[in-house]
């Protein structure tokens, strides 16, 4: 049987990596707008999976006992910030902005994790679609505030792909071995 993490793992890493990639000079200006928010979907992703994980050195470093969950939240917490950290350094945006935006993300999901648990899939589609689409006006707004960038309709557009891939990330949720034991 595989680690319960290595799925979620490596989808982090290739959310990492899908997040900074650029496209080839033959694909058009227009289609960039519309790719998905990879890091936003690998965060929530981890935030799901957050409280199966007890193998040794998530204990290590999240936690003192199995059953603590203050020490995983406010652990969590602070991972979620300090990768938001690492995000801004990959995108070169001003140094704390998606620390901030993932830490929000991160204390939604975990305030909300048993009634998110229960939601259907479509359910969870639009969920998705309005934690990117503010995710994505916040950064615009910040970015136009502290840069003087123009406003665009990028958030609508990258926050409707996202929803449009998150059934997959959804089914590497399931499949994955923490889900299976926790059912």
């Amino acid at each position: 049987m595989r680690p319960s993490g290595l799925i979620t793992t490596l989808v982090i890493v290739g959310s990492l990596v899908l997040a900074v990639a650029r496209p080839p000079a033959f694909v058009p200006d227009w289609l960039l707008a519309w790719r998905p928010q990879w890091l936003v979907l690998a965060l929530v992703l981890w935030v799901q999976q957050l409280p199966y994980f007890r193998g040794s050195l998530f204990r290590a470093v999240f936690t003192r006992s199995s059953s603590d969950d203050s020490t995983i939240f406010r652990r969590s917490m602070l991972a979620v910030w300090l990768v938001g950290f690492f995000a801004d350094g990959l995108l070169g945006e001003p140094l704390g902005l998606n620390g901030a935006l993932f830490t929000m993300i991160a204390f939604y999901l975990h305030r909300f994790r048993d009634r998110l648990a229960m939601q259907t899939l479509m359910q969870r589609m639009i969920m998705i679609f309005m934690l990117v689409f503010y995710t994505e006006v916040l950064r615009a707004f910040a970015l136009n505030w502290l840069l003087g960038q123009p406003w665009v309709l990028q958030p609508l557009t990258v926050a409707l792909t996202s929803m449009l891939v998150w059934p997959f990330y959804d089914r590497l949720n399931r499949r994955s071995p923490a889900s299976v034991r926790a059912q």
